[in-house]
């Protein structure tokens, strides 16, 4: 798992049953400056963690932590 992924699952963990759009994550799990550098940065991780079912994105293109993720 890269960097930027294990950062978005941390961050995704604070509030394991919430759902988050693309943007939100971008802007929330890295720092600010982070952000303002590549405001995208985390559509490829994403694609990734769903393709590796840790995440789940639903049809309206939010994204949760899914079910059966290990939440230690």
């Amino acid at each position: 798992m890269t960097s930027d992924e294990m950062e978005i699952i941390q961050f995704m963990k604070q509030n394991p049953v919430a759902v988050y759009n693309r943007k939100e994550i971008s802007r929330k799990a890295k720092s600010r400056s982070d952000y303002e550098e590549n405001p995208h940065w985390a559509s490829a991780p994403l694609n990734s963690l769903v393709a590796l079912k840790y995440v789940i994105q639903n049809d309206s293109g939010h994204y949760r932590l899914a079910d059966n993720f290990d939440r230690m």
